[in-house]
């Protein structure tokens, strides 16, 4: 499988490239940027072919899949060049930046009948299985949820604070809030969510926070606290009968770090420890194979479900 990486992020460079580097089905890697050209000619080795022009990238490359790692304002477009080269595609998240473009992306995969994944990694970490199974040894499962990740104010020209590059909270720490439901309630209705923009800041007056709760089938419930204008926190907490788990560093987990989980079961406290994981490699690995097999629905469905929560969280947004 050939791989075309469109745009040179911190993620690219941290992340995609050393768990690329470990699946012996990638026999290719091509980059197209249009900065971090320092960054690009220093490590030019690594690809087999470099571009300066995204569409040049997609016409020529010939790769298999596009992972598009570029400003939140560009991943629509972006994505649907690479779904008419008959690419598959990974997304940083935001996949989009408004519910139409989602849609006409989503509809326009399934026509072409191939992947489009949006990196919500942290959901492809081995401590999400384990919290789970924490909860089916209890005969237990969770039915409220408390999520926060919330980090100090970033510098000024952080593209975050400027809306028309897709800034501010609500698009990008929203993905976290509306995906951290569907992973931990098994893709439970939302029946009702609100939401309240508590701060604002940069040159745009852009949301820098936001808080949330939401109502899903079954009884379930979430409140969440999301933002940047605070000090830093990570974290969720998991509520059943009988049952609590917490976890930290849980929507950023490094690849090195050893990590545990707290459960209360009936009183009785324990610790569930949770081996070092690479959830890049996790994620990639898990793309490939469903691409292999022909039958990658499950990413799309994802990104259809999370889109749609995104809107709805958006939709609702009220100041303080």
């Amino acid at each position: 499988m050939k791989i075309l990486i469109v745009g040179y992020s911190k993620i690219v460079q941290n992340r995609v490239l050393p768990a690329l580097a470990k699946m012996p089905e990638v026999t290719g890697i091509d980059i197209a940027s249009r900065s971090n050209a320092g960054a690009v000619a220093a490590a030019k080795h690594r690809f087999q072919g470099v571009f300066d022009d995204y569409a040049a990238a997609f016409s020529h490359s010939g790769a298999d899949l596009a992972y598009i790692s570029t400003i939140n304002s560009t991943h629509g477009a972006l994505v649907e060049q690479a779904l008419q080269r008959g690419m598959h595609v990974i997304v940083d998240k935001p996949a989009c930046t408004s519910f139409d473009e989602s849609r006409r992306m989503i509809d326009l995969a399934r026509r072409k009948k191939l992947c489009l994944a949006e990196a919500t990694v942290y959901a492809y970490h081995a401590q999400i299985g384990l919290i789970r199974g924490a909860f089916r040894e209890a005969q237990s499962s969770p039915t409220r949820l408390t999520a926060v990740f919330s980090f100090p104010p970033l510098e000024q020209d952080n593209f975050r604070y400027r809306k028309e590059l897709g800034g501010g909270a609500l698009l990008d720490l929203g993905p976290y809030a509306v995906s951290v439901a569907r992973v931990f309630f098994d893709n439970a209705q939302l029946l009702d969510m609100s939401c309240t923009v508590v701060s604002r800041g940069g040159t745009d007056n852009l949301e820098t926070a936001f808080s949330m709760t939401a109502l899903y089938s079954h009884g379930r419930s979430m409140v969440g606290h999301f933002g940047f204008d605070t000090g830093y926190r990570n974290t969720v907490n998991l509520l059943g009968p009988g049952m609590s788990a917490d976890i930290h560093r849980i929507f950023t987990t490094p690849a090195d770090m050893v990590n545990e989980i707290k459960v209360q079961h009936n009183n009785t406290a324990s610790v569930v420890p949770v081996p070092a994981c690479d959830n890049f490699l996790m994620f990639l690995n898990q793309v490939a194979a469903a691409i292999k097999k022909g039958d990658h629905s499950a990413f799309v469905s994802d990104m259809e479900y999370d889109a749609h929560a995104l809107h709805v969280l958006r939709s609702s947004a009220q100041e303080a």
